[in-house]
């Protein structure tokens, strides 16, 4: 099984070949080759209709799968069915020859800073109301008001992108093409 993918303008096409007991990475003229037992992680994506797959590996750097491939005339080519069944292959074999981690979302350090990002941001406004006397109540009661409503906000909005474990054989269909 082959994929062929770059997950920018700027970057030239990979090559991942996935064969029976390792998968071949072929970047720049360069290959490295992955044995199975060595993934320690595979975390889904998806972005708009940008699908991506990072790939942790024991000892190494991440691999970043997506379902894009730019051309340097600048077009853009969805390789969704490529990417779907490269996805479907490598979960196959990895559920026998590894113990990896799969999951679909982002990443949890991603979800706390985004919270927390939130939380200062309401403080901040509630704090600079108040400096602007438009405050109808104290700093802390607005910063607790503010708070909730937006920790309600990311609540609804994010729920289905935040992090999930789940099995290889049950791939979550939302974080497919």
């Amino acid at each position: 099984m082959e994929h062929v993918f770059n997950n920018r303008p700027s970057q030239s096409p990979s090559i991942i070949l996935l064969s029976e007991f390792n998968m071949s990475v072929q970047h720049k003229g360069d290959e490295q080759l992955v044995a199975y037992a060595s993934v320690t992680q595979v975390r889904l994506t998806k972005s708009n209709s940008t699908f991506k797959a990072i790939i942790s590996i024991d000892g190494s750097d991440e691999i970043e799968v997506s379902n894009r491939l730019y051309h340097a005339d600048g077009n853009v080519e969805d390789r969704s069915r490529q990417y779907e069944t490269f996805i479907r292959v490598l979960h196959f074999h990895l559920k026998e020859k590894s113990v990896t981690q799969f999951v679909a979302g982002c990443s949890w350090l991603r979800a706390m800073a985004v919270v927390f990002g939130s939380l200062v941001l309401s403080v901040a406004i509630s704090y600079a109301l108040d400096w602007l006397n438009l405050s109808f109540v104290d700093p802390f009661t607005m910063s607790l008001l503010f708070s909730a409503l937006t920790i309600g906000f990311l609540v609804a909005t994010f729920w289905p992108s935040l992090p999930k474990r789940y099995s290889p054989t049950e791939i979550p269909t939302q974080f497919l093409p």
